[in-house]
């Protein structure tokens, strides 16, 4: 009497259920009517983008950023002057919706630099998202973009295990070096 009491009450809940939602009837989606003068939003895809009309996901881009947060060119940075670990900066960017920040050209490092020059008036050594701690040598972004853009001091890379996350504006050239990721320093945050 149990078993057959079990797939009784589970179908009166699934049946209740439906009942009570008013955009399903007989198994289909309703589509509720769009109101006179107002836009619906695009229907959302994975990790928050906007998919287009054949269904497939298209990359939202920025065209306002949170607050404390800066517009360049679709995307939003933030400069957080606390000194962290490279990986603990990490965390706090991906819980800000965001990754250590990326560059992918030179006008856009230039732009980068200035940006955290003017939140400080000076030039501070500063992590962003570059890492090759998975495999030495081996060069990536946090956000899984190409390393295809590269601002190396002279003599860097090193290939010395150990030095596998990329900070920036050292010395007198505001060039990447690379160095222990344990070692505490500012850095900068990005989202789309």
């Amino acid at each position: 009497m149990k078993i057959l009491t079990l797939p009784l009450v589970l179908f009166a809940l699934l049946a209740l259920s439906k009942a009570a939602d008013p955009l399903v009837k007989s198994g289909t989606e309703k589509t509720v009517p769009e109101q006179p003068g107002k836009v619906n939003p695009p229907p959302q895809g994975l990790a928050g983008n906007v998919m287009d009309a054949s269904g497939k996901n298209v990359a939202k881009r920025a065209t306002s950023c949170p607050g404390g947060w800066t517009l360049y060119n679709y995307r939003c940075y933030l400069y957080v002057s606390a000194s962290y670990t490279w990986a603990q900066a990490e965390n706090y960017c991906v819980s800000q919706g965001g990754n250590l920040a990326s560059v992918h050209s030179s006008t856009e490092y230039d732009w980068l630099k200035s940006f955290i020059y003017s939140r400080t008036n000076t030039y501070p050594l500063t992590w962003i998202g570059g890492s090759d701690a998975q495999q030495e040598g081996y060069w990536f972004w946090s956000d899984g973009s190409r390393l295809s853009y590269k601002s190396w001091c002279s003599g860097m890379p090193r290939t010395s295990a150990g030095l596998n996350c990329i900070l920036m504006n050292y010395s007198d050239c505001k060039c990447w070096l690379d160095y222990p990721c344990s070692y505490h320093y500012p850095f900068v945050c990005v989202r789309k």
